[in-house]
């Protein structure tokens, strides 16, 4: 019998031959028997190598699908990413990569899978499918493969070397300042007034106006206290999901009195369609628990999201805008507060941003209105001053050898 250093492998005689084996983390890995000794130790070797190139297996290999539903049930995920995870393996993962060892699963196989879903032949419909599903069904097989390296069912993460189509950046359109005050207006006396006050002007998502409780909101004090979301899960239906404190998401905001108001008159609007509705109004639990919620309708039930964004294309309509996303009302906000001059890491605080430079590169950037006024101010360097006659000739001496205009452009500083 043949022994190698700790841990490197050894041989050993068995009844039919030799049969070799390497230890890790206290498992062993045997190799086949052969007829004699030398095979053994090459074979020996070669699981050595497999081992710290990563490609050796120590216990059972999963497949593809095995894993990535076994991480999906452990994996601490927002009720909507798991959701969309779970999608993205029923359709996509799963009648194509489903059966495939961890330890046999390649780049060039998940570059095929994108491809194919690019191209719309893994699609039901066969439409090209874009990039954002595609990198939906890369981020479920690159998180659920990190878990598997992490603990040793494969020695490497094939998922990292892949290459995917690029997301296209996402549309940080917003309303001009007279547009935003053309929805408040539109808004003044809604039932929803401060609902939409609240994303227009301090950029709450939908899902978190529509989540406010009354726990979470201090009218003496005049702040709220953005603590949860009200989203509709494929599967699970309406949720209540509270942030964790840890959350950048999870702040205080301070209102503008005029805000205070409106959520007073919501309040009493409540009162009112508790007494008018006392045989069908009732407060929406979750889990066993009334929640609050600061916005409902006339019975006391939840805004959905849908009928929500009913609510907002009725507001709009009444306004004569274009159409615009809800998600609109928090890019503008954004926009806003940074045009009046507050810092960035107060508006990345107020938006619930755990990252200021996120906040910097999503919202500072030339808006088209502000390159065309830019254009013209800066044209009128080269203008004529009062009444004078247009261009002097090229070059023409005013004594100090330099053109009337740019030199009184100079002068004014």
């Amino acid at each position: 019998m043949g022994r190698n250093a700790k841990g490197a492998g050894s041989v050993s005689k068995v009844a039919n031959g030799y049969r070799g084996y390497i230890t890790e983390d206290g498992k062993r890995k045997y190799t086949p028997v052969f007829k004699t000794k030398v095979l053994a130790s090459t074979a020996v070797r070669e699981l050595a190598n497999r081992k710290d190139d990563g490609t050796l297996v120590m216990g059972r290999d999963w497949t593809l699908e095995e894993w990535i539903r076994h991480w999906l049930t452990i994996a601490d995920l927002k009720p909507g990413v798991l959701a969309d995870y779970e999608w993205s393996l029923k359709a996509y993962i799963a009648p194509n990569l489903g059966t495939v060892k961890l330890s046999k699963l390649k780049v060039e196989m998940l570059e095929k899978l994108y491809a194919d879903m690019a191209s719309g032949k893994v699609s039901k419909s066969g439409k090209p499918l874009g990039a954002s599903s595609i990198g939906n069904v890369h981020a479920n097989i690159r998180a659920a493969l990190n878990v598997a390296v992490a603990r040793g069912r494969i020695g490497k993460n094939v998922a990292l070397h892949a290459v995917i189509p690029e997301r296209p950046k996402a549309e940080t359109t917003s309303f001009s300042e007279a547009d935003a005050r053309a929805v408040l207006r539109a808004a003044r006396g809604d039932r929803l007034e401060a609902r939409w006050s609240l994303a227009l002007m301090y950029g709450l998502r939908p899902a978190e106006a529509l989540g406010l409780s009354w726990a979470d909101v201090d009218l003496v004090g005049g702040s709220i206290r953005v603590h949860g979301q009200l989203q509709r899960v494929t599967g699970k239906g309406l949720i209540y999901m509270p942030i964790p404190k840890t959350n950048a998401g999870d702040r205080i905001i301070t209102l503008a009195p005029v805000v205070v108001e409106q959520l007073k008159a919501t309040r009493a609007q409540q009162m009112i369609d508790q007494a008018e509705n006392a045989g069908v109004y009732k407060e929406w639990e979750y889990a066993g628990k009334p929640v609050g919620l600061v916005f409902t309708r006339p019975n006391g039930r939840p805004i959905e999201p849908r009928l929500d964004s009913q609510y907002w294309k009725a507001l709009l309509a009444s306004t004569g805008l274009p159409h615009a996303r809800r998600y609109q009302l928090r890019h503008t906000a954004a926009t806003l507060m940074l045009d009046m001059g507050n810092d960035v890491v107060v508006v990345a605080a107020t938006l619930g941003h755990a990252n200021p430079s996120f906040t910097y590169d999503t919202y500072v950037h030339p808006l088209e209105e502000r390159k065309k006024e830019l254009g013209q101010m800066m044209g009128k360097l080269a203008e004529p001053e009062g009444d004078s006659a247009p261009y002097p000739a090229p070059y023409a001496s005013n004594g100090r050898g330099s053109t009337g205009t740019l030199e009184s452009a100079d002068a004014s500083g």
